[in-house]
């Protein structure tokens, strides 16, 4: 039997047949243009979907196990101790009942463009060639992997030298010297990223808790 969790920011699907987890987005899409650009053809909005959801399949997908303990042995959910379940990502791009906003900006190449997340108002700000670009010059990361960080609740971690300019306060998260992991300037995942997942899922199955870890 599947277990299934709504949440405001993705949908759980606990499948013990396939030993998967699966985290599923729904974003409805903002599609706008640069001043002097060509609009948004269908097939470049698919095509752009396809490859935001497998930038973050790529990244995020199969790079967790969750491993499950049943701590009553005649419980009806006794199949599933010590059983390892993969995590996966899936994003979906819907016309209602979004999870999250997506806008997406066709820029000219030149053109400066603030990557973000509101988490408050539900919205994603994306430019069109963030599946592929650079953060700044010294920077080798890609952005939609950063961003969706944010929408399965990481943070930030990267430290003054790289905060916006209009952030007045200051800012030095404890993970601020982990360069290398992908809410900092780098690229690595870490397990402190899918907390609030984990959170989630061990509300799901009454007798289960999962424990994390980083393949």
């Amino acid at each position: 039997m599947n277990h299934i969790k709504k949440t405001d920011n993705y949908d759980i699907y606990i499948e013990p047949s396939r030993k998967t987890i699966v985290i599923r987005q729904k974003w409805k899409y903002i599609w706008s243009v640069a001043s002097g650009l060509s609009n948004w053809s269908y097939l470049e909005k698919k095509e752009w979907h396809q490859k935001a959801d497998n930038v973050i399949w790529q990244q995020w997908g199969s790079q967790f196990v969750f491993w499950a303990l049943v701590h009553d042995e005649n419980a009806s959910n006794r199949s599933l101790h010590k059983k390892e379940f993969n995590l996966e990502f899936d994003i979906q791009w819907v016309t209602s009942d979004q999870h999250w906003l997506a806008n997406v900006k066709k820029i000219e190449s030149a053109e400066k463009f603030r990557s973000r997340v509101n988490l408050t108002e539900k919205k994603i700000y994306l430019a069109h060639i963030d599946t592929n670009r650079r953060l700044s010059g010294a920077i080798n990361q890609n952005t939609v992997k950063h961003e969706f960080g944010h929408t399965i609740g990481a943070d930030d971690e990267y430290g003054n030298d790289y905060k916006r300019v209009e952030n007045k306060t200051k800012y030095e998260p404890i993970y601020v010297k982990d360069t290398k992991a992908l809410m900092n300037i780098g690229n690595e995942l870490r397990t402190r990223y899918i907390r609030d997942i984990k959170m989630e899922v061990n509300s799901m199955i009454p007798g289960v808790s999962f424990s994390t870890f980083f393949k």
